[in-house]
């Protein structure tokens, strides 16, 4: 069995290596076991007005905090080897992937990764859209929307809950009778 974590990053600008917050939540067994978060100074500590509006996160905020690479060392555990789950994943996946790139840090080894936009799409098309909080509101879900502890917590909920929906014994069984494409990083 592989195990799924689910991440979600908070950005301080536009740029993709500007990560200022990680989320991850922890599933085995069908269940989410550990919940995670870092803040994260971002690279010169820069931020911009429209990214303080979404999160709520400012440089006074992450002054003390560590730079990615510093972080790295207690987050890479949690990702190696493991299938990552992201809302909208390919925003969270270039933000991991320039942020590793910036550091020059070595490529992260894990099982791909799967984005619960495109299982909710499939399990609960009818909805009027797939945000994640419209998500979590039709699956009863606790959202602090744009706290990355919770929406990453919130994304493995809406994929267990999927499995749930569909009868599948496992979120490997859940992709594949979704038919949904692993995803490399």
């Amino acid at each position: 069995m592989s195990r799924w974590v689910a991440i979600d990053f908070e950005t301080a600008t536009r740029e993709k290596a500007s990560a200022c917050a990680l989320g991850i939540a922890v599933i085995e067994d069908n269940h989410v076991v550990e919940e995670r978060a870092w803040l994260i100074q971002p690279p010169g500590n820069i931020f911009e007005p429209r990214n303080i509006w979404v999160h709520g996160i400012d440089e006074d905020m992450v002054a003390q905090e560590p730079e990615f690479d510093e972080v790295w060392v207690e987050i890479e555990p949690y990702l190696r080897g493991a299938t990552l789950l992201a809302h909208n994943a390919p925003f969270d996946v270039a933000v991991l992937r320039s942020s590793i790139a910036r550091y020059e840090i070595e490529p992260l080894v894990s099982h791909g990764y799967h984005c619960t936009v495109s299982m909710a799409r499939k399990v609960w098309p009818a909805l009027a859209n797939h945000k994640l909080n419209s998500v979590c509101d039709h699956c009863g879900i606790e959202l602090q929307h744009h706290d990355a502890a919770s929406d990453a917590a919130a994304c493995a909920r809406i994929a267990l809950a999927g499995q749930r929906q569909i009868g599948s014994p496992t979120l490997e069984e859940l992709v594949r009778q979704l038919g949904l494409r692993r995803h490399d990083l």
